[in-house]
């Protein structure tokens, strides 16, 4: 919602804000619910966490060379299962914990990944997970490593009034995240071992939050204060940042109420955290959206473009309310906000999935401040946005087990409430779908050594701009020479040339980190074995590349910026005629591919402008790329080449220069793409298969490849197959995306023509929101470039659409072939289009048909 000045009113609205308020406290004596969406909250918080227990497998346990971390999320999901535990209790989430938690822990209490030095106040969080071990185990194991957690604080950093940092690199700086990563598992343990002045510590950490982060204008508290007022994001007066995250807001609820639990009834702090807390969920309450029940994710600013209401700050809220209420910190006003949020969550956020599970969707993945986070309205509203964070799967199952307190119900579960198991499984999924499973379960992170070679160990320097490429390839080798490992860049911003990937290896950007790469072209040289628009040739060195490698990886939350510009790179694209661009070199090497020219004479380089891709493993097995924010990109941004076993997940990509497509697997299979953020100057995702007679030549067609949770902008395309698709395409699932642009030309796309030809087939899109597209839902175009001069016809079929929504779109369907081109078998169902503009194109094409639609 949008913050109003308050009404004026005159003695006729006092007589109808007396009714309001007489309305007002009827409803709030209403009967509560029993049930939402015909289950229980304690259902359905079993639901979530048997869902989660089976998505999750064993990927949060700590292997050797594995990629798991101690972290906080893991120790607020194994919480919420212990917690579970104690109501509906199951052994499978006490294993779970034990292996989430446990394997990390030696026998005498230290933990692998764990630094101390760091002094990151997220990692006491895993503490409270901890103290429910030892109690359900005796193991002293547990006990040690609690002690190891408590002594961090000893020497952790504080503000000169003696607030804890939120962590080293973050100087004087205190978080609203903070709070809830501490102060529970710092009383918790004062209550078991003492000793009990430490209460006093524990209740200055809120009251220097309250001092500082709270805003009496809105009721609401800023996200974070710095002390010293410096970094970018700090108001110099105030020091604090500078708008209402929900999730911020909703880590401090939870670490009241939680810390509530352990102070002294007879302590005098306790009044104050109570009143802090009233404080916290008033404001909640008076931003809470009235038509959907929900908050958004930058609370005040409902309705603002952009904004979009929040899962994990949803349940965060609603827990904190529900167990306020029912240990008596809150008063009984705050039960309906804490229902109504309730049933929205069940209403709108969660998602049964195909395979009998549920998941909670709309969830923030990550925010913070400093290191390029600037704290604004912008920002918080670029950070990705996926489905199932442990952030608000954790505080969802606890607030289904306060729920269920607060509407007086039994605090247990039918046995029908756990899995559905396999048979019903097997009855829900759509036939198509059929095969996801075993694709998915084929595709697996590469696992890489778990050691850490920082290139500043190697002379990479931020001063003045140096290159730091040589120290990148060191890091690199002496990484392989190890054995592998994680090449890391920490935060800064980093000067280099081309990076060349080799097996067993990672590129990690901490946050905060910035890779800027060289925009001089003899820096990409000599030249190396690559494709240029689906053509085989030798051609500058693609950003970062591997060749002929295994288990690799590019991770972290830094930024992979290609500095691409129409001073440079882009530039090349060029104009017909112009002299300065591709167009002369991209005909030479489209007759040499007609002519059968042998791919080492296809040698391309000085003078002949074909931009090289961002990202390129090429003829690589176990690939990740996961996390990283790319900018700027030359051309093609991801781009596997010959590739099986690849995931790319959780990457965010803004770049709009020419044939700026965002993720483009060619001839690869095993493919996952999920919560991705696509903002494009062309397609957001192509699947390409080589381009005519190399994709024939070659033959390796592009398949099984699974699409979920990715947001689609600015881009051609969402969903696009070709151009070059010569090679053939089969077997693409593309389910629960969000695409929504006037910038965003299609849904979904197919084009092709009668000189690339290709099968493409057995392509299913499913649960997909569509805002506003600028041509068609659905374009199939075998007339795209060279149209139907050429002996080979492509083939469009079997391609299946359910349960697509478009708010806006000129046209559902735009389908032109050709005669002897074959389109048949397409269907759209149980779909919704509002606002079509104008009637559908269909030519030359067979079978095209529209099954229970509506057009509003």
């Amino acid at each position: 919602m949008n913050t109003k000045r308050p009404l004026q009113l005159n003695s006729g609205l006092l007589c109808l804000a007396a009714l309001l308020v007489t309305s007002c406290a009827h409803l709030s004596s209403a009967p509560l619910p029993s049930e939402f969406g015909g289950a229980t909250p304690l259902e359905w918080s079993v639901r979530m966490a048997d869902s989660e227990m089976d998505r999750m497998g064993d990927s949060l346990n700590w292997t050797e060379g594995g990629r798991a971390k101690w972290n906080y999320t893991s120790g607020l999901l194994t919480l919420s299962l212990l917690e579970l535990n104690q109501t509906a209790p199951h052994p499978e989430y006490v294993a779970f914990s034990e292996a989430a938690i446990g394997s990390f822990i030696e026998e005498d209490g230290s933990v692998r990944t764990y630094k101390r030095e760091d002094f990151n106040i997220d990692n006491i969080n895993p503490g409270k997970t901890v103290l429910a071990l030892w109690d359900l185990t005796k193991e002293e194991r547990y006990r040690k490593t609690a002690d190891l957690l408590r002594d961090q604080l000893n020497d952790h950093p504080r503000t000169r009034q003696g607030g804890f940092w939120h962590k080293k690199r973050y100087p004087s700086q205190m978080w609203l995240d903070g709070l809830y990563m501490g102060a529970p598992f710092y009383a918790e343990y004062i209550q078991r071992f003492g000793p009990a002045e430490d209460f006093d510590d524990v209740v200055k950490q809120f009251r220097l939050m309250d001092e500082h982060g709270y805003d009496p204008v809105t009721g609401l508290y800023f996200h974070g204060w710095d002390e010293a007022k410096n970094p970018e994001w700090a108001n110099p007066v105030t020091g604090t940042s500078s708008n209402f995250w929900g999730r911020g807001l909703g880590w401090f609820s939870m670490a009241l109420v939680d810390t509530l639990d352990y102070l002294p009834k007879d302590h005098p702090g306790r009044s104050d955290l109570i009143s802090i807390l009233k404080k916290v969920c008033d404001g909640i309450v008076k931003y809470q959206d009235p038509e959907t029940g929900l908050w958004w994710q930058v609370l005040d600013q409902g309705g603002r473009e952009g904004n979009y209401l929040e899962a994990t700050a949803a349940s965060m809220f609603v827990y904190s309310m529900a167990k306020g209420v029912n240990q008596g910190y809150l008063p009984d006003k705050f039960r309906q906000p804490a229902v109504k949020g309730y049933a929205a969550i069940i209403d709108d956020l969660i998602r049964e999935d195909a395979d009998g599970g549920i998941s909670l969707i709309s969830c923030c993945s990550v925010a913070g401040l400093g290191y390029g986070r600037d704290g604004s309205y912008a920002y918080y509203l670029r950070e990705p946005i996926v489905d199932n964070d442990h952030k608000g799967v954790g505080p969802f199952i606890l607030a289904g087990i306060e729920m269920q307190r607060l509407l007086g119900l039994p605090m247990s579960v039918s046995a029908d409430a756990r899995a559905t198991g396999e048979a019903a499984v097997a009855a829900a999924m759509a036939p198509e779908w059929a095969q996801v499973p075993a694709i998915l379960e084929r595709i697996k992170p590469p696992v890489i050594p778990a050691r850490e070679f920082p290139i500043t160990d190697f002379g990479a320097s931020t001063v003045g701009g140096a290159d730091v490429s040589d120290a990148i390839r060191q890091a690199i080798a002496a990484c392989v020479a190890a054995g592998g490992g994680r090449v890391v860049v920490p935060a800064g911003e980093y000067l280099t040339g081309p990076i060349h990937l080799k097996s067993n290896t990672e590129l990690h950007l901490e946050g905060g980190a910035t890779l800027k790469f060289k925009t001089d072209p003899a820096a990409y040289l000599p030249a190396v074995f690559s494709r240029f628009e689906g053509m085989e040739c030798y051609n500058y060195s693609p950003l970062i590349y591997a060749f002929e490698q295994e288990n690799i990886a590019v991770t972290g939350e830094g930024v992979l910026d290609g500095q691409a510009a129409d001073e440079n790179w882009w530039a090349w694209k060029g104009k017909q005629g112009g002299t300065n661009n591709q167009n002369a070199a991209r005909v030479r090497l489209t007759q040499q591919v007609e002519d059968g020219v042998p791919v080492e004479q296809r040698v391309y380089g000085e003078g002949d402008f074909l931009r090289a891709s961002f990202i390129q493993p090429y003829r690589c097995r176990n690939v990740l790329i996961e996390g990283v924010r790319i900018r700027r990109s030359p051309m093609w941004e991801i781009h596997p080449v010959l590739c099986t076993n690849v995931i790319v997940r959780g990457v965010n990509i803004v770049s709009h220069g020419p044939n700026n497509d965002g993720c483009d697997p060619e001839s690869c299979r095993d493919v996952l793409i999920e919560n991705c953020l696509f903002d494009t100057g062309d397609d957001c995702i192509a699947i390409k298969s080589g381009r005519n007679n190399d994709g024939r030549r070659v033959g390796v067609p592009s398949e099984n490849i699974i699409i979920r949770g990715c947001k689609m902008m600015d881009g051609h395309g969402g969903v696009v197959i070709g151009s070059e698709i010569s090679g053939g395409c089969r077997n693409v699932f593309v389910e629960d995306c969000e695409m929504d642009s006037p910038n965003l030309d299609r849904a979904l796309r197919f084009k092709s023509n009668a000189v690339r030809g290709g099968v493409m087939e057995n392509v299913f899109m499913r649960r997909v929101k569509v805002g506003k597209v600028a041509d068609a839902v659905l374009r199939i175009n075998f007339l795209y470039e060279e149209g139907i001069n050429g002996p080979h016809k492509p083939v469009v079929r079997n391609v299946v659409m359910e349960d697509i929504t478009v708010q806006q779109a000129p046209r559902v369907l735009r389908v032109e072939g050709f005669p002897g081109a074959t389109i048949e078998g397409v269907r759209i169902y149980n779909s919704s289009f509002h606002e079509v503009q104008k009637e559908d194109i269909i030519k030359d094409a067979e079978g095209v048909s529209l099954i229970n639609c509506s057009r509003p």
